[in-house]
């Protein structure tokens, strides 16, 4: 019962099953989901060993292993379901709640993700899934290889939710498992083999030809070898998704729904450049119009926003809206008819005073300003205050009201240096009362990146070359390729679009002293025949809010009017009495002009169109990085094949050396082609054979006819054919000769033998051969040092 229960075999796909999750804690912040996976895996193991122990009927071997897994899950994370030790109704229901909670967490949090339960559970159900699944197929149905294609499943999920290449250990380490299985599964039908030939005469020592034991090794060793070479090549050629849990900026929320969503993550140099004209809000507005806020994150770190996530604690930070008797504000309604946003996120005007969502709950974060809805809205009310009128002039003086978390006030370390020399030219020529006022200061930033110097484009410019920081400090290496931080490549370039100008001013902001953070969300749309206003994906937005004393949390409007229109000016009193600010005017187009700017058909709020060659290259670049992968597969057997033909011929050194290397290259090509050479034939008998078997005549057949003979001249007199050999004769006449057998075959034949020579697949195997002996003379040498 032991034997037939093949519980080694089960062990080492439950090994090979670990080790192949292990890119998955990359995804993931902490590890208990290992611990809480690891009882599902070897419930599995132990009840397919039992049942095949048993020779219960294969589809209960099958089964039994499942249900247990799902056992043993259950008792980990729902245990307060379960009736007698097992699952019933009620834990697949909490299962079921488990699964909504992971999803949640995936679709809003990014790589590395918090570690909760049901993000844990997620992960541990589908790794004991694979574990099921290789161990059926390896153990079960004894096809240890195709079970290496659950295990390549694991390495995608580990490998695509990193953005990054995963480093080769990762393949090797699931190589190397799956290696051993197909090792085992060769080591028993060896075996079984010697059993049904104990009266064959037993095979000389170190004949691997006649052991079966040895077959098996050299091909499971070029197989070995194989993989090898391909997770190698496929570890850094593989295109891999973006860090991210769903989405990417703005796009679908789930395949084929109509619906959008925001991440609330992004990377400053890839998101929120969607084109798309796909509605997502149409609405109708009293009075006043302004940008539509989604989601804010005051976290920033490695070229990318991070969300900031709830806290669980009643909040104590600054005021969202300070309420002042000198400060005017007015109070302004929206109704949106018709919302195409998915929940929990909706778009709402900011600061919301209040909104009506009918019978659907919803909250707003106290830490950014979020609102959140328990299911998604078909239309709704809102509420807000904006601004009116000019300010008093002690607005921006005085610290904040509450708590000022650090996160507000951190300044990029990448992009520090460059941030304060930005900020210190616009400073530089101001009066001591603007640059000690908070809203001064805001309106300095704004302006300077509205200004001329900076350029609105969704195709960034390339990285100028880097200057050392001072006379005194040595410049960089290379200067020619620099590599910047994005912040640091918009501040030196002065190219970018809204996520780049928002953050640049956040980050300004905060190196002054003052509290910022970023929000995303809509510009207002454009204004229809009926008086409406529509917003589609493309008016996704980003834009900075500051905190500011006297105001609470300000938006301000740092990308350029070709984009967004007229920024909020926020005068004060003493601007009433000083001579105004110059009208902000939209450029028109030059010859300096990029192809994103509006032409005057479109709206001073429409989102710029680029161009054919941006749409293709956004195409191109991973089309090609996938072909490129994909050749590379394709051409491995062919190149080893090639390599074998010519080895021959590279190795000559005389004529009579270079006409033995054509005529095997010759010989190998037609054994390609399915033409071998007879064993033991001379050059004269392989010609005869080879020109009845090919169909060769006239031409083709005579100079089939010369090779032989230079090939008999060479063995037998080689001065005389050296100058055949070296005016390239022997090489024409080969190529005639394989030009008239290939054209013998079909148009797939011929593909077959392109791709997958019997050459490339000799080549590979005694690779493989090599390795195997190495791998037997280290082990040879190990027992021989410990006897």
């Amino acid at each position: 019962m032991l034997a037939r229960s093949a519980w080694r075999e089960a062990l080492l796909a439950m090994v090979a099953t670990v080790v192949a999750s292990w890119p998955v804690q990359l995804l993931l912040d902490g590890s208990g989901w290992v611990w809480q996976m690891l009882p599902g895996l070897v419930a599995v193991a132990v009840t397919g060993s039992l049942a095949r122990g048993l020779r219960l009927p294969q589809l209960v071997v099958l089964v039994v292993p499942m249900l247990a897994g799902w056992t043993a899950l259950a008792w980990v994370f729902v245990p307060q379901t379960l009736v007698l030790g097992l699952p019933w109704q009620a834990s697949l229901a909490a299962a079921g709640d488990l699964v909504l909670a992971g999803a949640e967490t995936i679709r809003t949090e990014t790589v590395p993700a918090p570690e909760r339960p049901g993000l844990a559970f997620i992960v541990a159900a589908s790794m004991v899934g694979v574990g099921w699944a290789v161990d059926a197929l390896a153990v079960t149905l004894r096809s240890p290889a195709l079970a290496g294609m659950p295990l390549v499943l694991a390495l995608v999920f580990g490998a695509s939710g990193t953005g990054e290449p995963l480093h080769p250990l990762y393949f090797l380490g699931a190589a190397g498992a799956w290696l051993l299985l197909m090792a085992r599964q060769s080591l028993l039908a060896a075996r079984a083999w010697a059993t049904r030939r104990r009266a064959a005469p037993a095979p000389l020592p170190g004949d691997e030809a006649a052991s079966p034991s040895g077959g098996h090794r050299r091909w499971a060793t070029s197989l070995g070898a194989g993989s090898v070479v391909l997770a190698v090549v496929l570890a850094g050629l593989v295109p891999h998704l973006a860090p991210r849990a769903v989405l990417q900026g703005l796009g679908s929320a789930s395949s084929g729904s109509s619906l959008v969503q925001f991440t609330e993550s992004f990377d400053l140099a890839a998101d929120l450049r969607d084109r798309s004209q796909r509605p997502v809000l149409r609405y109708r507005a009293e009075d006043e119009v302004t940008p539509l806020r989604v989601v804010a994150s005051h976290r920033y770190a490695g070229g990318q926003w991070w969300p900031t996530g709830q806290q669980d604690e009643p909040h104590e930070g600054p005021d969202s809206l300070v309420e002042r008797d000198d400060v005017e504000r007015g109070a302004h309604a929206i109704t949106v008819l018709a919302n195409g946003l998915g929940a929990p996120q909706v778009a709402v005007p900011y600061p919301l005073v209040e909104a009506d969502f009918g019978d659907i709950e919803w909250e707003e974060d106290e830490r950014t300003g979020a609102v959140r809805v328990a299911r998604r809205p078909g239309s709704y009310e809102a509420t807000f205050a904006e601004v009116e009128g000019h300010l008093p002039d002690d607005v921006g003086v005085g610290p904040a009201a509450g708590t000022v978390e650090p996160d507000l006030l951190r300044v990029d370390p990448t992009s520090r240096d460059v941030v304060l020399d930005e900020l210190g030219e616009v400073l530089e020529d101001a009066e001591p009362e603007i640059a000690a006022n908070e809203l001064m200061v805001a309106r300095e930033i704004q302006s300077h990146l509205r200004g001329p110097d900076f350029r609105y484009s969704l195709t960034l410019a390339a990285p100028a070359p880097i200057a050392p920081a001072s006379p005194d400090s040595a410049a960089p290496e290379d200067m020619t390729d620099p590599e910047y931080d994005p912040i640091t490549h918009f501040l030196t370039t002065k190219v970018g679009y809204c996520t780049h100008y928002a953050t640049a001013m956040v980050m300004m902001a905060r190196a002054a002293g003052i509290p910022a953070r970023l929000a995303l969300g809509f510009l207002p749309g454009a204004e229809q025949d009926d008086g409406s206003y529509v917003v589609v994906a493309a008016d996704a937005h980003a834009w900075p809010e500051l905190y500011i004393s006297g105001l609470g949390w300000t938006r301000f409007e740092p990308t350029p009017a070709v984009r967004t229109g007229t920024a909020p000016l926020y005068l004060t009193d003493a601007d009433i009495a000083a001579p105004l600010p110059a009208p902000e005017t939209t450029p028109g187009p030059t010859a300096e002009a990029p192809a994103e700017i509006p032409t005057q058909e479109q709206t001073d709020v429409a989102a710029p169109v680029p161009s054919w060659t941006e749409r293709a290259g956004r195409i191109a670049g991973p089309a090609v990085i996938a072909m490129a992968a994909i050749t590379a597969v394709l051409l491995v057997v062919p190149t080893a094949g090639r390599l074998r033909r010519t080895a021959r011929r590279r190795s000559a050194r005389d004529a009579a050396g270079r006409t033995e290397g054509e005529w095997r290259f010759l010989v190998d090509s037609l054994d390609d082609l399915g033409v071998p050479m007879p064993g033991g034939a001379t050059p004269r008998r392989a010609g005869a054979h080879y020109a009845r078997r090919a169909g060769l005549a006239g031409d083709e057949k005579s100079a089939l006819e010369r090779v032989v003979a230079r090939v008999e001249r060479a063995r037998y007199a080689p001065v005389t054919d050296a100058g055949e050999t070296a005016d390239g004769a022997m090489a024409r006449d080969v190529r005639t000769v394989l030009h008239a057998a290939r054209t013998q075959l079909a148009r797939r034949e011929r593909i077959a033998v392109a791709l997958w020579p019997r050459s490339g697949r000799e080549a590979l195997k005694a690779i493989g051969d090599r390795l195997g002996l190495l791998v037997r003379a280290a082990d040879r040498t190990t027992r021989l040092r410990r006897g």
